[in-house]
């Protein structure tokens, strides 16, 4: 895992393009370290207690929020892409939770430690409280995901929940077109199962039936194409929407260069 550090007063090197939702700009004025980890598939960024006090930007490719058991079961709690804003757990130094990639990804990690050792109104008067509120609304969007996932994994069946996954990311990461949506998904059958509650064996049956009915098509062990994806919303029990506009965020991305070494080889 490559990892390049900036200690950064003022502003990120970001901060006129990025937009409101990735905290840069209610961090300007004040200290912070500023981190661009590039990892490869199946890195893992562990989490520990200090953790809580950071947070990530998804500037390339995808990673899962997991926990292990201690016989070596993975629970995979939550699925960030381009442009989503990971907040650290607040875990103890036991914890088994981590951050792991999937693909090429590139993580932009803001440390804000040193923020909270001041408090954020003696950091930058009036901007802390603006920081404060964009920390609320980045772990409601948390809260919320998380809240929805529970409902998944509780009260929908295997086909539902399987259903739900496919039109999730057709919607997230699939390219669109008049004849439906087409998905590069960078997950295993296990990747999925992990994230959905169920076996490798289920998710692959439900594929197959998928398959069959003409919801989907799998050309691919990693892709698929949904030719209708009304027609699989039809067959859940709660909508899903479909993203928001990204036109602010996708200026940023085409924009981001990777920081200024300060200095290398820091750790978790």
């Amino acid at each position: 895992m490559a990892i390049q550090t900036q200690v950064t007063t003022n502003r990120p090197d970001c901060t006129e393009t990025m937009c409101d939702r990735q905290l840069c700009r209610s961090l300007v004025g004040m200290s912070f370290i500023k981190r661009h980890r590039t990892l490869q598939r199946g890195d893992r960024l562990s989490l520990s207690e200090a953790s809580c006090r950071k947070i990530w930007i998804i500037v390339k490719g995808m990673t899962a929020l997991c926990v292990g058991l201690e016989d070596g079961r993975r629970q995979i709690l939550g699925l960030d892409t381009r442009g989503d804003t990971v907040c650290g757990m607040s875990t103890g130094h036991q914890s088994g939770a981590w951050i792991e990639a999937f693909c090429d990804t590139v993580l932009c990690e803001l440390d804000l430690q040193m923020l909270t050792r001041l408090g954020t109104h003696d950091a930058a008067g009036d901007a802390g409280g603006q920081l404060v509120t964009d920390l609320f609304g980045i772990i409601h969007q948390r809260l919320e995901a998380c809240s929805s996932h529970l409902v998944t994994l509780g009260r929908m069946d295997s086909t539902e929940r399987v259903t739900l996954f496919l039109l999730d990311m057709a919607l997230r990461i699939g390219r669109s077109s008049e004849n439906g949506y087409f998905v590069e998904l960078p997950m295993t059958r296990e990747d999925i199962a992990d994230y959905l509650g169920l076996n490798t064996e289920t998710i692959s049956r439900i594929f197959t039936r998928l398959k069959k009915s003409k919801l989907a098509q799998f050309p691919s062990r990693n892709a698929f194409f949904i030719p209708d994806p009304a027609a699989l919303q039809r067959r859940l029990p709660v909508a899903v929407a479909e993203p928001g506009d990204t036109s602010s965020l996708d200026a940023f991305l085409s924009t981001i260069q990777p920081c200024q070494v300060a200095h290398k080889g820091a750790g978790q």
